[in-house]
């Protein structure tokens, strides 16, 4: 009687397959990073904490972003990405001035409300006086962006008699 040995499927080891993914290895730091530095802000988030709860080490972490600044940087980045893809998502373009800028709104609201991350993280920066908002050209961009889609909204409520003139659009973002 001949013995057969089955081959055994053996699962990759986790290291394996993080470097196989480093986009899914960075969303993966980022995500975890963000929840930290909202909730410890950046001087109290540890790498260490980070390092244990994405269960990749210190040294990967610092591969991928540098040192500590350097996530909180992309955690910010990351941040304001989702909330300006989010509005980019309400196609309110074709909306009159009154309804696309109520949408905008709520939308903001919503997003804030959901994502509380968010808020403590622009907090956060806030007690750096904009440091690292002023470091990024992403979020500048984003920002930019942002302002110009509200500044369309308002100049044609303006031209449509609905809006009165005089405002800036960034008054009306923030």
């Amino acid at each position: 009687m001949a013995v057969i040995k089955k081959e055994r499927k053996t699962k990759p080891d986790a290291s394996t397959t993080r470097i196989q993914d480093p986009e899914g290895t960075r969303r993966n730091i980022l995500e975890i990073a963000s929840k930290e530095f909202a909730l410890n802000g950046l001087s109290g988030a540890r790498i260490d904490e980070i390092a244990a709860r994405t269960r990749f080490s210190k040294r990967m972490i610092y591969y991928y972003f540098g040192d500590k600044e350097g996530l909180y940087l992309r955690a910010l980045e990351n941040a304001y990405r989702q909330v300006r893809e989010g509005e980019a998502q309400l196609d309110i373009e074709g909306l009159p001035p009154v309804a696309a800028l109520t949408r905008l709104v709520e939308f903001t609201f919503d997003h804030h409300h959901r994502h509380e991350e968010f808020i403590r993280m622009v907090m956060i920066e806030n007690i750096h006086h904009g440091q690292y908002l002023e470091q990024s050209d992403a979020i500048r961009e984003l920002n930019v962006t942002a302002i110009d889609h509200i500044s369309r909204i308002y100049s044609r409520g303006v031209e449509e008699g609905v809006f009165r003139p005089g405002l800036d659009a960034v008054e009306l973002h923030w």
